[in-house]
């Protein structure tokens, strides 16, 4: 048997405004039939009080078979009466007194009968035949008895026989009607209880089986809209995958869980589409933060991440920032293509990355430089142990198809508690150490240290510097370039001196570290290269040949627009003595971090007609390869080597070596620093065409040498 909590339970409804909705036309028909039912009752009611009426009325009736025997027997005591009035002495008025009350009561009597038959009781037409014979024989007994008195009595003891049978008759009438009719009302009182208490019965069942059945369809549409309306929050909160039931059905369920399904497939669109977004934000985000070829972090990311590093390292931890400037790469890609020096930069930013740790990064920050901050808790990890490990995964081979790639480095490392000053300071200090550990010539690290940083000037001496350029105290001296053959004049190398009102003439060592450190070095170059230009215009004004003049060219110089525009406007406004100037690089341009800018503004002086020369090559990290990546017309033997003739066989074996490829290049060789006849000797041997030194001449001011030019003597200017 079930429990009724249970059954009370699966009646309890979620959603009654709609429960309400699906019984309106059941609880409207529920209570139209209560209606009916009251009416019902009414009607039957007043019936049953009619019927009750009725047969009261004709149990009235048949009281009149029970007055029909007093009638007659009223008739019987008068004809009695009448009967003995001769006797008694009835007379006159009482005698007519009798007579009516004999004709009174046969009246009546045949009035009941009349009442009687006109009810349609049975056994009348036998009473009104025994009435009629009574009738009959007390009429004739009425005129027997007024005739002869006797006779009338013995007439009126005949009729009581016939009075006998009419009251018999009668009284069995009444009795018969009266047990019929009272049988009948009781039997309509009944029926129309038992009708009252059916159609109440069939009523209240009614009203169940419709309560019933708009609770089961009531039901059949909340089930479904419930578990529709669930489907919908599923989906609203996310769970896309729900299965939407009853899309099968054909009817207006079927219907909403068409437009919830396609709410659905709305849904897993719009979540398509924005996980889409959000990769293609995440695509953006990744790519402007990183780097398109290595995958690192960008320059843009890198400074960003260091502004905000020193919170990551706490009080007690250390940033330790490494610049790695890769060498020998840009041959890579001249010898082997772009694509091999793409895979080098690729190998080694993954290399790198292995190296750190969560919380480090690893950023590219121009072409082959890249830059490496860890974060150290209380000297977890020792910065020179960590450069060790970059520079030998940077030197490790790079295989590309069949062959080993090979690189080097310079690795500048500097740590935030030894570099005050915030990111800017620790990104500087470890420039100056990766600048210290190219002086190495080779693969390696330096680890910044105080004594790296450049001598500080104060103000008084850049105001001094910036005053001895607006006074034109910086002159230039004139140093031959010979002919080794025959000493026959071969151009000037212009050396910059300094006219000091005070300390007199001094050497470009004893100034030009300043210029460099106020960043003066293009306002210093341009007035050197302006009054180099002024003393060829004078040379040729005084018809002197002078050969041409070499000017020393800054590799900042090179690497900024403004400055390679003032000297192209420069040779263009003079452009024919283009052919006389010739502007002497260093092989630093090779390793800078502008390399590229550098060598497409040498093109363009080259192609204004200017010579450009190597100066120093050997001394520096440059390799005979990089030659091929500038235009060179004139490669300078450094005196380094110059003075390693006849002592050092390694130094020979390496100006055979310049004098071979100079050859191969076109270019002329200049020998720096000759002081000997033997050396001057060794190189005519070996080929050298041109030289300076001091075995010809010292540096001199221009009038002395437009004197040597005139005298064509090197010798009168050796000192």
């Amino acid at each position: 048997m079930r429990r009724p909590d249970r059954l009370i339970g699966r009646l309890r409804f979620s959603n009654w405004p709609v429960t309400a909705k699906v019984m309106a036309a059941p609880l409207v028909s529920l209570i139209a039939l209560a209606v009916m039912t009251a009416l019902a009752w009414h009607t039957l009611t007043t019936q049953r009080a009619a019927v009750v009426s009725d047969l009261s009325q004709l149990e009235a009736v048949l009281d009149r078979a029970y007055e029909v025997p007093h009638h007659l027997a009223s008739v019987e005591a008068n004809l009695y009466k009448l009967s003995m009035w001769s006797e008694i002495g009835v007379r006159g008025a009482e005698l007519e007194g009798t007579l009516r009350s004999i004709n009174y009561g046969l009246e009546r009597a045949a009035a009941d009968i009349a009442i009687l038959e006109k009810a349609g009781l049975d056994g009348v037409e036998e009473l009104r035949e025994a009435f009629g014979i009574y009738r009959q024989n007390t009429s004739q007994a009425v005129l027997l008895i007024l005739r002869n008195a006797t006779l009338g009595a013995v007439a009126t003891r005949g009729g009581h026989k016939t009075y006998a049978e009419v009251e018999t008759h009668a009284q069995s009438i009444g009795r018969r009607a009266s047990n019929q009719f009272r049988q009948a009302t009781e039997e309509a009182a009944a029926t129309s209880d038992r009708l009252i208490r059916n159609f109440i019965i069939l009523s209240l069942l009614g009203a169940l089986v419709a309560v019933a059945a708009s609770i089961a369809a009531s039901r059949a549409i909340i089930r479904p809209m419930t578990r529709l309306v669930r489907t919908i929050r599923l989906l609203l909160q996310g769970d896309l995958a729900t299965h939407v039931p009853y899309t099968a059905r054909r009817d207006e369920i079927g219907s909403i869980a068409v437009s919830v399904q396609e709410l659905q497939r709305a849904l897993v669109s719009n979540r398509a589409l924005a996980q889409e977004r959000e990769q293609k934000q995440a695509e953006l985000e990744f790519i402007a933060a990183h780097d398109g070829l290595t995958g690192v972090a960008n320059r843009k990311a890198f400074d960003g991440y260091l502004d905000k590093a020193a919170d990551v390292a706490g009080a007690d931890g250390e940033l330790i920032f490494l610049l790695v400037d890769l060498d020998s790469f840009k041959p890579i890609n001249d010898a082997y293509g772009h694509e091999a020096g793409d895979v080098v930069l690729k190998v080694l930013a993954q290399r790198y990355r292995n190296l750190v740790r969560p919380g480090d990064m690893v950023a590219r920050l121009g072409g082959d430089e890249f830059a490496i901050v860890i974060v150290t808790k209380e000297g977890s990890r020792d910065p020179e142990q960590f450069a060790k490990r970059v520079l030998e995964a940077t030197v490790n081979p790079v295989r590309h198809g069949p062959r080993e790639l090979r690189v080097g480095a310079s690795i500048g490392v500097a740590g935030s508690q030894s570099v005050p000053g915030g990111p800017q300071a620790l990104m500087a200090a470890a420039d100056r150490a990766m600048y210290v550990a190219k002086q190495e010539k080779r693969p390696s690290y330096a680890i910044y240290s105080p004594q790296m940083a450049p001598q500080r000037y104060s103000l008084e001496e850049k105001e001094e510097i910036e005053r001895a350029l607006r006074e034109g105290e910086f002159v230039l001296h004139y140093q031959p370039k010979v002919s080794l053959a025959d000493n026959g004049h071969a151009g000037f190398e212009a050396l910059a001196r300094w006219r000091h009102p005070q300390r007199g003439l001094l050497s470009p060592d004893q100034f030009l570290s300043r210029i460099d450190s106020f960043g003066l070095q293009a306002d210093f170059t341009m007035q050197m290269a302006r009054q180099a230009v002024a003393d060829l215009k004078r040379f040729a004004e005084l018809g002197l040949d002078s050969r041409g003049v070499s000017l020393n060219l800054e590799e900042s110089m090179l690497a900024t627009r403004s400055g390679m525009d003032e000297l192209r406007r420069l040779v263009m406004e003079n452009q024919s003595l283009a052919r006389l100037i010739t502007l002497e690089i260093t092989e630093d341009v090779f390793i800078a971090r502008s390399a590229e800018t550098i060598r497409d503004n040498v093109d363009m002086l080259a192609a204004l007609g200017i010579r450009i020369s190597m100066d120093d090559f050997g001394t520096g990290y440059g390799s005979f390869k990089h030659l091929r990546e500038f235009t060179i017309h004139e490669l300078k033997i450094d005196r380094e080597f110059v003075h390693g003739i006849g002592r050092d066989r390694s130094a020979e074996v390496i100006i055979d070596g310049f004098l071979a490829i100079a050859s191969g290049l076109g270019a002329v060789v200049v020998a720096e620093g000759i002081e000997t006849r033997a050396q001057a000797r060794y190189l005519v041997q070996r080929g050298c065409q041109f030289g300076q030194g001091f075995l010809f001449c010292r540096p001199v001011p221009f009038e002395a040498a437009v004197e040597y030019l005139n005298e064509q003597q090197p010798r009168s200017c050796a000192g």
